[in-house]
């Protein structure tokens, strides 16, 4: 008698949560497809994604390089040091990059790009707040 009680319970559960139920088990499936597609990639696929996801956050991290070191106004060596160390600890698969050189080189290339994007943005801000 117990155990009909329990499993009339587990499909009242169901009939009542069914929509709930199936969003959660979907999103499992996704994550779980997506994490295999992820780790299925090679070294090199991982380290164009972490350096494409670099390039859209770059801007994010130098403004809180700007931000953390504000009072120091000639420390640019160190704010850059600041960003290519979050980069770094971000994403752990740029340690596996063969040439490291090559690719702080790009890092600092990719952060002057942002800056010059940064400097136009900051700019046209300024442009507005005198009209």
């Amino acid at each position: 008698m117990i155990v009909l009680n329990g499993i009339k319970n587990f499909l009242v559960l169901v009939n009542e949560n069914w929509t709930t139920i199936m969003v959660v088990c979907g999103l499992l499936v996704m994550i779980f497809k997506k994490a295999m597609l992820y780790f299925s990639k090679t070294d090199n696929e991982k380290i164009t994604i972490a350096k494409q996801k670099i390039q859209e956050t770059m801007l994010k991290m130098i403004g809180d390089a700007e931000e953390e070191y504000e009072e120091w106004n000639k420390a640019g060596q160190i704010k850059r040091a600041q960003v290519i160390k979050q980069i770094f600890d971000e994403n752990p698969i740029l340690y596996k990059v063969v040439d490291q050189t090559e690719l702080i080189q790009w890092i600092d290339d990719t952060i002057d790009d942002a800056l010059v994007t940064l400097r136009k943005i900051v700019e046209e801000n300024s442009k507005k707040a005198e009209v």
